[in-house]
């Protein structure tokens, strides 16, 4: 599915989709509307289930990644997928999300990252701030770190990796995040959704991921729960 991206400059073709690949045993979510989350919530219960999860368990991250998927969906998600597994020593979960966004400044969005600073809060949350490299795309912001993330009330420490990718032809900015409540396995996660992010590649004209933000359902305010 492709479809176009407003804000085009007409030197800079302004790509219209995007692939970015996930590991084998990751699943793609749907983010089209609020129906879609529900069904997805639906799936993801009784996978968790078959995977050996408990039922409260299997709850549980169901909620949690329909609750992640909804609030990625009202800020411009475009893209979804997640991984779930247990151990020995309890259950692995993760999502990456992709979403289109138009900064609220212009100018250079990169250097206005990498200017922020390292900080640690006294409540053991902390970010740091970076570039990266990615092929065929060129130097991106990026920022990770342990922080708290709040979905429709509800409050969770994650582990929690943000790229930011200038998009070519466009004002706007594709923001590439990766997050999981597994802090013991933090560093390996980074890891991870560095390794997934350094897959992005833009398309165009083809059938790819589509860079237009989905719209909000029928009845559902951009704010509402």
């Amino acid at each position: 599915m492709t479809s176009p991206v407003t804000g085009a400059t007409a030197s800079t073709p302004t790509p219209t989709g995007f692939v970015l690949r996930t590991p084998e045993d990751w699943v793609d979510y749907s983010v089209a509307d609020e129906a879609s989350e529900n069904r997805m919530a639906q799936e993801v219960w009784a996978r968790a289930r078959d995977g050996g999860f408990s039922e409260e368990q299997a709850g549980q991250y169901a909620e949690r990644l329909r609750r992640s998927v909804r609030a990625a969906r009202r800020a411009g998600a475009v893209h979804a997928a997640g991984v779930f597994q247990l151990y020995e020593d309890g259950p692995l979960t993760a999502t990456v999300l992709v979403s289109v966004v138009t900064p609220p400044a212009t100018g250079d969005i990169i250097g206005a990252l990498t200017a922020v600073g390292q900080p640690t809060w006294a409540d053991g949350t902390w970010r740091r701030v970076s570039t990266a490299q990615i092929p065929g795309i060129g130097t991106v912001g990026r920022v990770h770190g342990i922080q708290n993330v709040t979905e429709d009330g509800a409050t969770m420490r994650c582990a929690v990796m943000h790229t930011v990718v200038p998009l070519p032809g466009s004002p706007d900015v594709l923001v590439v995040t990766g997050s999981s409540p597994n802090l013991a396995e933090a560093e390996e996660l980074f890891e991870l959704f560095a390794t997934i992010t350094g897959t992005l590649a833009f398309t165009w004209e083809d059938e790819a991921s589509a860079l237009a933000s989905p719209q909000a359902s029928v009845g559902e305010s951009a704010t509402g729960g």
